[in-house]
């Protein structure tokens, strides 16, 4: 444990929650990610809450909570289960810590603690996540005609625990993890998009993690924000953004099944089409400094949510993949291969 890693996100890695709970504007989202990959399995948990929009304006309005699990082994196994009853989300404002019926996140003594399952799938989770990078924290990010989301990001945790998928339960130890929060007022089916990925190096020896993201309009044909971050060791380490970065999509990824949660979805989103790139090519560069990030995508898992306003959905596709990193950066060079998710948000 780095008490002052720890110190920094006591301040920065907490519950905001909604202002409409008094008096404010609805429409907000909050939600906390983790991704950790072990040797033998990759597990995806998002733990959400969002305004119920058919409460607010009530003298109380209600909240959602989304639990979603995600599992990798030889196949995606996962589901999303929702939580609308007062006494099943408990969830404190300016604190790291909430449940969704039995499950579990809170910060404790330096880590993050995930315990929790799906209701009607075997898949479970036990996890403690120790940080060991500081967060990078963005206002402020415009993303359409409405107020500002904000993000924090982390990206490099040791992951140790179990995970259980099936029948069978699978030790971690000192497994690679990555985490990120997110807030703000926005809507699903809006005009926007985003794409979204990060590093972690196979070798833990490699001082290297790296996060990418990018926001554009959902015809991919405006980006409103982009931008490259490098950390070595714990420490921010380099900030390539918006005229630096270029990136480029080539082909296309076709599954042969297509893995949809909640599964009922599927009937709303049937098919196996995607427009998801089956490479996609980072190019960064200011000065003397340049990286390239290549992501080669091998399968994918997409969680289908409705749209707030209108009757479509907003599909989110989670992307596994590998990711080569290359460059030099600050009279350094800069070299990392290994196993990631990318996102691709289409709104």
């Amino acid at each position: 444990m780095n008490p002052t890693i720890t110190r920094a996100l006591r301040r920065s890695d907490y519950f905001r929650r909604s202002p409409a709970a008094v008096g404010g504007p609805g429409g907000h989202k909050e939600w906390m990610h983790f991704c950790v990959y072990s040797e033998a399995v990759d597990v995806l948990i998002n733990i959400s809450f969002v305004d119920d929009l058919y409460t607010v304006g009530q003298a109380r309005p209600a909240s959602l909570g989304r639990w979603i699990l995600l599992a990798r082994t030889e196949g995606w196994h996962g589901d999303i289960d929702t939580y609308s009853d007062e006494s099943e989300v408990r969830v404190f404002a300016g604190q790291l810590d909430a449940r969704l019926g039995d499950n579990q996140v809170r910060f404790r003594d330096g880590a993050y603690e995930l315990r929790g399952a799906l209701r009607d799938r075997p898949l479970a989770v036990d996890l403690r996540l120790e940080p060991v990078t500081f967060p990078s924290l963005v206002h402020n990010v415009q993303v359409e005609d409405g107020p500002p989301i904000h993000w924090l990001v982390l990206p490099r945790l040791l992951a140790s625990g179990t995970i259980t998928v099936g029948s069978r339960t699978f030790p971690v130890l000192q497994a690679p993890a990555y985490h990120d929060h997110n807030w703000g007022h926005f809507g699903w089916g809006r005009d926007f998009a985003w794409e979204w990925g990060f590093g972690l190096p196979a070798d833990p020896e490699v001082p290297w993690s790296l996060v990418f993201v990018r926001l554009g309009d959902r015809m991919r044909t405006r980006s409103m924000m982009q931008g490259l971050m490098l950390w070595k060791d714990a420490r921010q380490h380099r900030l390539l953004r918006d005229h630096e970065v270029e990136v480029r999509h080539e082909g296309l990824l076709r599954p042969e099944r297509l893995f949809k949660v909640p599964g009922v979805m599927g009937l709303i989103s049937p098919g196996l089409a995607t427009d998801i790139p089956r490479r996609t090519i980072i190019a960064a560069r200011s000065g003397e400094d340049h990286l390239e990030v290549v992501f080669d995508a091998e399968d994918v898992a997409q969680v289908i949510l409705p749209n707030d306003a209108d009757l479509g959905v907003t599909i989110i596709n989670e992307v596994a993949g590998n990711l080569v990193v290359a460059g030099r950066v600050r009279g350094e060079a800069v070299h990392m291969t290994g196993r990631t998710i990318f996102e691709y948000l289409g709104a």
